[in-house]
This record gives structure tokens, C-alpha cells and sequence, in this order.
């Protein structure tokens, strides 16, 4: 068969974005903070030209705005787009642990497993929040592997650089790393287990309280 596979890297707006958009993840650009394009060419090695346009294709994906007399924003979520986010996400990462518990190997058995190892040793000692999210990320990754329904992991990455940003939050409210990590371990005792009610409930009640932690990171961050 004749081989027509095309390899190219991928434009250098989009290497910009890909920075620009972990870094807004991971709360290095926090909600609200100014985007100044002379920092981002030295942050990326890039022109001007390309960070603008890598600016503007975030700006379509709802994680930076515009403002007129000001400049280029981290976009901040309303209190009200942040529910609603946490409403579907409820849903679907309940029914991805039901799926998980129907479908999945050992190999993401043991993968999620090791996701919970990684959040338990960064709670160990100083609060390393880094570390969390990455496990966090890792967790997540499995479950919907393991959940085996493409659709459903498309629909799960359309929302991810939010939920992500929205999780990084969370940790912020006093007491929060913990119990989410209390949390993920109910999780993944249920899907070890392979019990398919329980895991979709746990799952659920733990977006949930993530949502309610938001709630109040929002609160303290309007009254600060």
C-alpha cells in the first residue's frame, strides 16, 4: 500500500499556546493577571506576531479575554459557568467510574493505583500542589481510558483545561487536599473492587465537594 502519511510539527502558535495554556492550568497565570506580550516572548523564545496569534486562538478557547485600555487577560471564571461545569462533570465522571468498573484491566487497575500513591505522597509534609494535580491528572487519564468510550473522553477533553484551572483552585481552600485525597482513595477502593454503583456514587459526591470547595475559593478570593 502506498504509504501518504504527512509528518509535521505543529505550527508555532499553537508550541506558544500549549505553554501558555499549562501555564494558566497550573496557576502559574492566574485569573485575572495581565498577559504582557513582551514577557511571553521571553517566556517562549517567540516573536510578537506568533504570540499574538497563539493569544488570540486562547482567546477562542475561552482562557484568555481582551480588554479594552488594559490589554490581554488571564480570563476569570464566573461563579456561575464554575457549576455548571461541576454539574456535568458529576455526570460524567460518575459514569466513567461505572464504566471503569464494567471495562477495565489490570494494567489501569494498577495505573490508578499508582495515581493515588503519587497524591499521598505529596500530601506528605509540605503541600506539594504540583505533584497533586499531576497525579490528579494521571488518575483521571486512566479512569477514562479504562471507561473505553471515546465519546465519552471527548466530551471529558472539551472541558479539561477548565476543570483542570478549576482543580488547581480548589486546592487553595484550607483543608481541601486532604479530603480530596481521602476521596480519591474511596474512588479507587471501589473501582479495585470493581463495585459499580458505589464507584459512579463516590465519583460523583466527590465533584461534588470539589464544587462546593470552589464555591468557596470564589468567595474568598471576591472578599480578598
Amino acid at each position: 500500500m502506498l504509504d501518504m502519511a504527512v509528518t509535521r510539527h505543529p505550527p508555532i502558535r499553537d508550541q506558544i499556546a500549549v505553554v501558555i495554556r499549562n501555564a494558566i492550568v497550573n496557576l502559574d497565570l492566574r485569573p485575572g493577571q495581565l498577559l504582557i506580550e513582551r514577557e511571553l516572548c521571553e517566556m517562549t523564545g517567540a516573536s510578537r506576531p506568533s504570540v499574538r496569534e497563539a493569544l488570540r486562538q486562547l482567546e477562542a478557547e475561552g482562557l484568555v479575554e481582551s480588554q479594552n485600555g488594559r490589554g490581554t487577560i488571564v480570563r476569570t471564571l464566573s461563579a456561575e459557568e464554575a457549576a455548571n461545569i461541576y454539574e456535568v462533570r458529576a455526570e460524567l465522571e460518575g459514569f466513567a467510574a461505572r464504566l471503569f468498573c464494567e471495562r477495565a484491566d489490570e494494567t489501569l487497575q494498577a495505573r490508578i493505583a499508582d495515581a493515588v500513591q503519587m497524591m499521598e505522597r505529596a500530601n506528605d509534609g509540605d503541600l506539594d500542589a504540583a505533584s497533586i494535580l499531576a497525579a490528579q491528572r494521571s488518575f483521571y487519564q486512566a479512569l477514562f481510558e479504562g471507561a473505553g468510550n471515546p465519546l465519552l473522553d471527548q466530551l471529558v477533553q472539551g472541558l479539561q483545561v477548565r476543570i483542570a484551572q478549576l482543580r488547581a483552585m480548589t486546592l487553595e481552600v484550607p483543608g481541601r487536599p486532604r479530603d480530596s485525597l481521602e476521596e480519591f482513595q474511596s474512588l479507587a477502593r471501589e473501582l479495585s473492587a470493581r463495585r459499580r454503583g458505589a464507584a459512579q456514587k463516590v465519583a460523583t459526591a466527590h465533584v461534588r465537594r470539589a464544587a462546593q470547595a470552589m464555591a468557596q475559593a470564589m468567595t474568598a478570593r471576591a472578599s480578598g
